[in-house]
């Protein structure tokens, strides 16, 4: 499928709501548990999305539209919103991340059309990129995040479900 401006909305509309059915009634042993010590437990992940859409999908969106290739994209820290976001409630964090994409979803509405997205700009690790790939990242990333969500809280029943874990993927999927 190649990348819809329109679709592409479609999915970072429904990805605030996804995460608050998810996890807003849950409590700290389903919300707070990673996979792995080194993996990200569902609120890191809520914690990220906000990060990022505080600072990396408009931001870039705009050095693409007012400098093209004459500037390369700032870095961005992804584990920065453990700190930033660290002792927030969860429901408040669910808060922030669909307040911020709301407003970032109409400035989206503002500042793209379909004729900008061939327009290309300079990742600091893969060089040249379009306005295109970029956005199709956001969506993906999204989708991304919400399935490793629903794999790390799958994997917390990983023994539980006995002989059924056969019939279940998700639990052994790396």
């Amino acid at each position: 499928m190649d990348f819809s401006l329109e679709r592409g909305k479609e999915v970072l509309r429904s990805t605030p709501g996804v995460l608050r059915a998810m996890l807003a009634d849950l409590s700290d042993e389903w919300t707070a548990a990673g996979e792995s010590p080194k993996s990200w437990s569902p609120y890191e992940v809520v914690g990220h999305l906000t990060y990022v859409e505080e600072c990396d999908w408009i931001d870039r969106t705009r050095v693409i539209l007012e400098h093209g290739v004459e500037r390369v994209f700032e870095p961005v820290d992804r584990e920065a919103g453990f700190t930033r976001f660290k002792g927030w409630k969860l429901g408040d964090l669910l808060d922030r991340f669909d307040s911020v994409r709301a407003t970032n979803l109409k400035t989206l509405e503002g500042l793209v059309e379909v004729g900008d997205l061939r327009r290309q700009g300079v990742h600091p690790n893969f060089g040249e990129v379009t306005l295109s790939q970029l956005l199709a990242t956001w969506v993906v990333h999204d989708l991304n995040h919400v399935g490793q969500v629903v794999k790390t809280m799958a994997k917390q029943y990983g023994e539980a479900v006995g002989p059924w874990r056969e019939f279940l993927p998700i639990i052994d999927a790396p």
